[in-house]
């Protein structure tokens, strides 16, 4: 772990890393749209609450601090920018909290270990919860190994602290009360419970929680029971091939080396449970893989579910690679890993950056990052238009809530609604679609066969034009519009 530039020292090495990362992410983020997830976020920013139907409010408050200065896509992506550096450098110091006496360059491989993780990297340049969640699990982290493993009680009030904004920013967060449980047991702390300090650290989180608890409690606690039929529908059977997708995606989401990495590193932290640090580990990541993992065989989970529990790991990987760096079959796996994520993820950034890969009309694979305003925009046209005629207010509808987020956003403060009776952040926010309502119905591409379906639910539809996105001097994608009136509820 020693052999690396004179010029340059672990931290210096680390700095210039996430400057690296963070400037490409910044080129990138100023170049195309928001995502579906990001475009919900920032309505989050606009419709400012103490919490929301899906997530706690953290990110929505996080934007609310940048859009009175700007709504342009490069000013929203600067809070998920400034969260990954911040998680790489508390990622670094994290492990050289835990490993001090060994070379400060672990730190930096932990750090080039997390950045090399595709999903990990590329939610630097999308808002998304575990954007903070990520920052404030790392900081925890640290707090729980001065408390309970360098028996430093009074660090129970950062673990509080930090425990309470990472339940501001995603109900996973739960996962680091069962990880402070585990060591409380494993390091045997059990005379800290005499002192203030651990009910201090209980009060500070649950005061920080407030929001989210009195928010639910006049919402009939809707987050909780929409997050407890998320992890455990009755309805859903636990299906082997959905647990079996769902490690699929983070291998190739991770990538293959990283996540063969990963499991011997938990092999080893069990096999080498003697060490506090190590038990540590475990604690951070075994309760987020449970829970995550868990639960993917009722639902497939999004590679970004469990990323805290990967960039924890990435210390893990980072010790174990260090401890058999001369094996030559671990040496050529590290190069696969490497080649893979670079490939990658230069792929993407230099796609997002400037267009290069080849696509037929119509079928341009991140076409969904591109048109959105402008659709948002001729959308609101032809509802104005709507207006002058005699009927019911004209609303904007979607067909689907994977996209009605894109159009609100980008059309904000209109309403949205969503064709589907189903119960949605933007039902809170707009009502559902009223028996009789009349409007516009936007239908992206993507969604293009779904037309006959969706239209169906009103009583007249007519075609109200196309508009072209054209990108590379082919179309990229192609909006559909519907003037829509009698709609069946």
């Amino acid at each position: 772990m020693s052999r690396h530039s004179p010029n340059l020292n672990a931290t210096q090495a680390t700095a210039l890393l996430l400057g690296l990362v963070t400037l490409l992410h910044i080129i990138a983020g100023a170049r195309v749209g928001l995502t579906g997830d990001a475009a919900h976020y920032a309505v989050y920013g606009a419709r400012l609450a103490w919490s929301y139907f899906d997530h706690p409010p953290m990110i929505g408050w996080l934007q609310a601090t940048i859009e009175p200065f700007s709504t342009d896509n490069l000013a929203l992506r600067l809070w998920p920018i400034a969260l990954g550096t911040a998680s790489g450098a508390a990622l670094y110091r994290l492990a050289r909290q835990l490993y001090p006496e060994r070379s400060p360059w672990l730190g930096f491989v932990a750090v080039a270990v997390m950045q090399s993780a595709i999903i990990l990297s590329l939610m630097g340049i999308s808002m998304l919860p575990d954007d903070p969640l990520l920052l404030f699990f790392l900081l925890a982290a640290g707090a729980l190994h001065r408390a309970l493993i360098e028996d430093r009680p009074r660090a129970w009030l950062w673990v509080g602290l930090w425990f309470g904004l990472a339940a501001l920013s995603k109900y996973t967060a739960v996962a680091l009360v069962f990880s402070a449980v585990w060591l409380m047991i494993s390091e045997r702390r059990w005379a800290q419970l005499r002192t203030p300090w651990p009910w201090l650290g209980i009060l500070i989180a649950l005061i920080a929680i407030l929001p989210v608890l009195g928010w639910n409690a006049t919402h009939d606690w809707v987050s909780f029971r929409y997050q407890i039929l998320h992890v455990s529908d009755p309805e859903r059977h636990w299906l082997l091939a959905n647990f079996v997708k769902s490690q699929l995606i983070q291998i190739f989401s991770y990538s293959p080396g990283i996540y063969v990495f990963g499991l011997i590193a938990l092999i080893h932290a069990v096999r080498r449970r003697h060490d506090p640090r190590n038990r540590l580990l475990l604690a951070m990541v075994v309760p987020v893989f449970v829970i995550i993992d868990g639960a993917s065989g009722t639902n497939v989970s999004l590679p970004h579910w469990p990323a805290v529990g990967w960039a924890v790991l990435s210390i893990g990987i980072a010790t174990w690679l260090s401890d058999h760096r001369t094996s030559r079959w671990l040496q050529a796996g590290v190069v696969f890993s490497g080649l893979y994520s670079v490939l990658l993820i230069g792929v993407l950034l230099s796609e997002l950056i400037h267009p290069w890969i080849p696509f037929k009309a119509n079928a341009y694979p991140l076409a969904d990052l591109y048109g959105w305003r402008r659709a948002a925009d001729h959308a609101e046209i032809l509802r104005a238009a709507m207006a002058e005629t005699p009927g019911p207010r004209p609303l904007l509808y979607a067909g689907n809530w994977s996209y009605a987020s894109h159009i609100a956003w980008y059309a904000y403060p209109q309403p949205v609604q969503i064709t589907d009776h189903k119960m949605h952040q933007m039902t809170l926010w707009y009502g559902n679609a009223a028996a009789g309502g009349r409007g516009i119905l936007v239908i992206p591409q993507q969604f293009h066969g779904r037309i006959p379906t969706w239209t169906a639910k009103f009583d007249r539809c007519t075609p109200a034009g196309n508009l072209l996105i054209p990108l590379e001097r082919k179309i990229a994608t192609t909006y559909y519009f519907y003037r829509c009136e009698g709609y069946h509820g």
